[in-house]
């Protein structure tokens, strides 16, 4: 029987999510509050990939693309319905 050792994904202080995105901390303050993201642990502020590459897509929308913060929430949810759709399209593909 093998043994498969999970890789531990980095965790991201603010501090460093604030210096690898090059945003303000108040705007990711207000993607929490708005629960756009939600921190892996949320008592230490810790992020994880997923979380950067939400706030990278939000800052970008919202600075670059003009989105207005109402029409975030549609963008984001429609993204995770894409995400979710090619994990099982990925996972029946392995069932065949």
């Amino acid at each position: 029987m093998k043994a498969y050792l999970m890789k531990k994904e980095k965790r991201y202080t603010l501090r460093e999510v604030v210096e690898v995105l090059e945003v303000q901390s108040t705007v990711i303050t207000q993607c929490i509050q708005k629960e756009w993201i939600s921190p892996v642990d949320p008592e230490s502020s810790e992020f994880d990939q997923e979380d950067l590459a939400r706030l990278q897509l939000i800052n970008e929308l919202r600075e670059k693309v003009g989105v207005n913060d109402e029409a975030i929430p549609i963008i984001m949810h429609l993204i995770d319905q894409i995400h979710c759709l090619h994990q099982e399209i990925r996972k029946k593909g392995q069932d065949i």
